[in-house]
């Protein structure tokens, strides 16, 4: 089940989600930010390991094949 939540986003925010989602690390704003959101979570320990890793295997994952995935390490490396 989803939620809608409105948020304000400072400039650089915005930027950095745009960038995310354009060297296809995610395919929206809206995923790049729930990514974000939970890594927080479970950096200060608001969500276990195992909780996160239950929830992660439940749902489907992007399909990259080694090829691709270099070729987004390269384009992410040449921008920075």
């Amino acid at each position: 089940m989803k939620a809608d939540t409105a948020i304000k986003l400072e400039k650089a925010e915005e930027d950095a989600l745009e960038k995310m989602v354009r060297v296809g690390l995610f395919p929206s704003k809206d995923e790049a930010a729930r990514a974000a959101i939970i890594k927080y979570a479970s950096d200060i320990g608001v969500l276990s390991p195992e909780t996160l890793w239950n929830r992660i295997v439940r749902h489907k994952r992007r399909k990259v094949t080694p090829e691709q995935l270099m070729k987004d390490l390269e384009t992410i490396e040449n921008e920075t």
